[in-house]
């Protein structure tokens, strides 16, 4: 027997000459196949996916070979022979195992000889003696496939501890039949089937069904399974689970997936449209297009499930908060006991740290008899173990842990409508003495241009185009400009003389659209949109002239700003929103919580930014005074809970859901609470520019917050 060689080292060398064969020249109908494959998973989207098909390739053929071993030392199949796909061939016909079914791959490290393939054949055996061969095999999965084509397929490797937890809650006594759809690598259905070996001795492999759209995702998951198995077959299937009929697989009573987590827009819009429907039919009701792929496996995987069957899934939290999430609760409500939902932290770098979201598991009963009447919302900020979960989930503990905090709610009281995420750590604060801040001002939404880069100009391209100041209107450009709590003329002049976008069009509106030829269609006369965009028709005012000149730039063909859809649904075309001089401007979209910024210019704010207008008089002490408020770390959280979380962990709010934020009023106030309120705002203000480290001045907030209530 060879000696083991290492399977990272071995994919990657094998790997390289199946690419050099690949840049060579192949069979037209085999580069045919192979650009179909990387259209399928993403790989297009890659500068040179043929390195990373060359890898997929050298990686097959190490788990079918692996696989093939499996099988020998069961005395199933003769002797490893010469030649690989030989190899699989004989194994399929033997064995009936579908996994030996040859497919693009199979052909593409058929490019290279036998010879180039014998370290990658050797490695089998190092494959063969994991200890864990599910989590080794998606961890190779992960290393040779790049992030980006991960994420079109919304492909991410379930942690070890977490496939567990969810195997432990869904097997009992080991005769149950498990479905997993969408199961990469096979974690979470080897997980399940080491459970059901713990409960009885040799359970049938085929009580393992799983499906997969991806043909490398069904070799990964025989060859985890098979390493696992004594001698079983398994009910492996490559296809849409979204298209499996339930009658196929029959009554299940586990359903264990970390599903796909493609969002609305990676999906093919005629598919799109397919499942949408399909998902209609199941809930009788309304789902959003704008869901992503998981939601859709929820709404199909309820079909599998026996009465008084468990499904457990892992996915993004975001559906809780979301518009799109709102029909998935309702459906999740009506047709499950939800026996609990647990969060992982979001503060905690993710459990999924490639996927950028915040883990959320569902543990799910469907209902066979009287339903369950509560339902345990158990978040996690620190690493409890087994045990501490499945008593969290199933016990009658409640409150507070030193891991995290349980609480308990009745199912009947989750209101779809409603955001669930703020029920996994409820405020202890109460907010009576304080009101919503739509009664002290209003927040609006910056300007929309609807093409950034036309419309924002620098100082060098106001200067460029001899563009009168008057036409313009300072702005605010993003949040990168203003770290901290203020934004001063001073901080604007500096961006101006470091070449940012300072300046936004703006004043046009007394400009004579027809007589400048400045219009993108003809209005009555014999001039053309060609002799506008050349600037051969009437001549202009001088200190027009600069204006009148970017906006033909405007457009011509190669920038086209009048043909965008905000431009079209405006006359004229080049007057964007109209927005008032914004006291306050917020950052809604962050990581890190939304600022308010005081702002002492006269800036306007794009649309990447929140203007905050007061509508009461207010002394400037009492705004410092709400300023503080409004940056205390208590707020912070009110803010953020009254937004929503997205799957890459960013925070945003919108200007209405920001209105009904609960805030202090400091006009109820005592003159002394508000100067010394205001003082720790004007703290924070120069402690952000000294060193940028704010968090004392922030407590100092939260603190004095605290003594006055």
């Amino acid at each position: 027997m060879p000696a083991p060689t290492h399977p990272e080292t071995a994919i990657t060398s094998t790997a390289s000459h199946i690419a050099a064969a690949l840049a060579a020249g192949v069979d037209p109908d085999l580069d045919a196949a192979i650009e179909t494959w990387c259209e399928r998973q993403g790989l297009d989207r890659l500068a040179d996916p043929h390195e990373i098909v060359a890898r997929q390739a050298a990686f097959n053929t190490l788990l079918k070979s692996t696989l093939y071993e499996r099988y020998h030392r069961q005395g199933r199949l003769p002797e490893f022979p010469a030649d690989p796909r030989a190899a699989f061939e004989t194994a399929r016909a033997e064995t009936d195992d579908p996994a030996f079914s040859e497919y693009v791959l199979d052909r593409v490290a058929g490019v290279v000889e036998t010879d180039a393939l014998a370290d990658l054949l050797a490695a089998r055996h190092d494959l063969l003696a994991a200890d864990e061969p599910a989590e080794r095999i998606g961890w190779l999965f992960e290393s040779i496939t790049p992030q980006s084509a991960r994420r079109k397929l919304g492909q991410f490797r379930t942690p070890p501890a977490i496939a567990e937890l969810m195997a432990a809650w869904l097997i009992d006594d080991g005769d149950e039949t498990v479905l997993d759809p969408g199961m990469g690598a096979g974690a979470l259905a080897a997980a399940a089937y080491r459970r059901k070996q713990e409960a009885i001795d040799q359970p049938p492999l085929a009580d393992i069904h799983g499906v997969d759209l991806n043909d490398l995702a069904v070799v990964m998951a025989a060859t985890s399974l098979a390493l696992l198995d004594h001698g079983g077959s398994h009910s492996l299937r490559v296809g849409d689970f979204l298209d499996l009929d339930p009658d196929d697989v029959g009554p299940v009573e586990a359903v264990i997936s970390n599903p796909p987590y493609s969002r609305h827009h990676e999906l093919d819009p005629g598919y799109k449209e397919r499942i949408n429907r399909q998902a209609e039919a199941t809930v009788d009701g309304t789902v959003s297009a704008l869901s992503p792929l998981y939601a859709y496996f929820y709404y199909h995987a309820a079909d599998f499930l026996a009465p008084g069957g468990r499904l457990s899934f892992i996915t993004p939290s975001e559906f809780l908060e979301t518009g799109y999430g709102e029909p998935l609760k309702r459906f999740l409500a009506a047709e499950f006991d939800i026996r609990a939902l647990v969060l992982f932290d979001r503060d905690d770098d993710s459990k999924f740290d490639e996927a950028l979201t915040t883990s959320l598991v569902s543990f799910l009963e469907q209902p066979d008899g009287d339903p369950s009447v509560l339902t345990r919302i158990v978040r996690v900020d620190s690493e409890p173990s087994e045990a501490d979960l499945l008593a969290a989930i199933d016990g009658d503990r409640e409150g507070e842990t030193d891991w995290g905090f349980i609480n308990v709610v009745p199912q009947a009281d989750l209101d779809p409508a409603e955001k669930w995420t703020g029920l996994f750590d409820p405020l202890d604060v109460e907010t009576g003495d304080l009101v919503p801040l739509s009664e002290l001002a209003t927040v609006t939404r910056g300007i929309a241009t609807g093409q950034n880069d036309y419309y924002c100009l620098t100082r060098d391209e106001v200067d460029e185009w001899n563009i009168d100041e008057r036409y313009l209107s300072k702005i605010v450009r993003n949040a990168r400009r203003v770290p901290g709590y203020d934004y001063t003329p001073e901080d604007w002049q500096a961006d101006r003389e470091a070449g940012h976008e300072v300046w936004v069009l703006y004043h046009l509106t007394d400009l004579d659209a027809d007589a400048a030829g400045i219009q993108p269609t003809e209005t009555g006369t014999d001039r053309t949109l060609a002799a506008y965009a050349e600037g051969t028709d009437d001549e202009t005012n001088e200190a027009d002239s600069g204006i009148v000149d970017y906006l033909r730039h405007g457009l011509s063909e190669e920038v086209a700003a009048h043909d965008g859809y905000l431009a079209r649904h405006r006359s004229p075309w080049y007057v964007v929103d109209r927005r008032d001089l914004p006291p306050v401007v917020v950052t809604y979209m962050s990581r890190g919580g939304s600022r308010f910024i005081e702002n002492r210019t006269d800036a306007r704010t794009l649309s990447n930014l929140h203007g905050l207008y007061f509508d009461v008089d207010l002394t400037d002490a009492e705004r410092r005074a709400l300023l503080a408020y409004l940056n205390s770390e208590f707020a912070s959280e009110v803010v953020r809970r009254s937004g929503r979380t997205y799957a890459s962990g960013m925070d945003k709010i919108e200007p209405n859901e920001l209105e009904g934020v609960p805030v202090l009023d400091p006009r109820g106030l005592a003159d002394e609470a508000v100067d010394e309120l205001a003082e720790r705002f004007d703290q924070l203000r120069r402690t952000a520019r000294e060193d940028g480290d704010v968090d004392a001045a922030i407590a100092a907030i939260d603190a004095l917050l605290t003594d006055l209530r």
